[in-house]
């Protein structure tokens, strides 16, 4: 698993390259993998719009790019508990193995202060409570409508239906508020 300490420079380069495009600037150039690039964006996510000390991290059909969320979190905080599902028990084992996390259901994934979701995953209402942040790492994640119809949500596009709060680079600039008080937080990293 990568060291925090790598992973520093990867939030680094996301969250100034989100700023940059917030404030329609000259993007800075990177040399990051989409994988990185993908796990620092969750890790930023997680820096503006958690609570202010997360103490569990739920990783939702993460597979491979496990580690490098881990690696990305932990460079911004490090979550006591690592909970880990995915569809198959195989790779849920596996998963847990390399990122020394926990394989639990899918709702117990979701009760978590940062839920990591990716692929083919579903997150209900009832399994997220006040205060998480859900980070959905691409459109494959299906999120529930009454999840979504309470939430504040941020990203770059939405569903139809649903109000986004702002971009996470208009929170990382500075030019919106993020997190506030309890509320229940997602992000549409796609």
């Amino acid at each position: 698993m990568p060291a925090a300490g790598d992973a520093r420079g990867w939030l680094d380069v996301v969250e100034a390259t989100l700023v940059a495009r917030a404030l329609s600037r000259p993007v800075p150039p990177t040399s990051l993998t989409p994988a990185q690039a993908l796990a620092a964006r969750a890790a930023v996510a997680a820096k503006f719009l958690a609570v202010g000390t997360p103490r569990t991290l739920g990783l939702v059909g993460a597979g491979e790019l496990a580690p490098l969320i881990v690696a990305a979190q932990c460079a911004y905080a490090a979550p006591r508990e690592l909970r880990v599902f995915e569809a198959l028990p195989v790779e849920a084992a596996r998963t847990a193995n390399r990122v020394d996390g926990r394989v639990v259901s899918l709702a117990e994934a979701c009760a978590c202060d940062i839920v990591v979701a990716c692929g083919r995953a579903s997150v209900r209402r009832e399994w997220v409570r006040g205060g998480t942040l859900v980070t959905a790492l691409d459109a494959e994640v299906a999120l529930d409508p009454a999840l979504l119809a309470i939430a504040h949500v941020y990203g770059d596009a939405a569903p139809p239906g649903v109000r986004l709060i702002a971009s996470l680079g208009a929170v990382a600039a500075g030019l919106v508020d993020g997190r506030t008080l309890d509320e229940i937080t997602v992000l549409l990293a796609d």
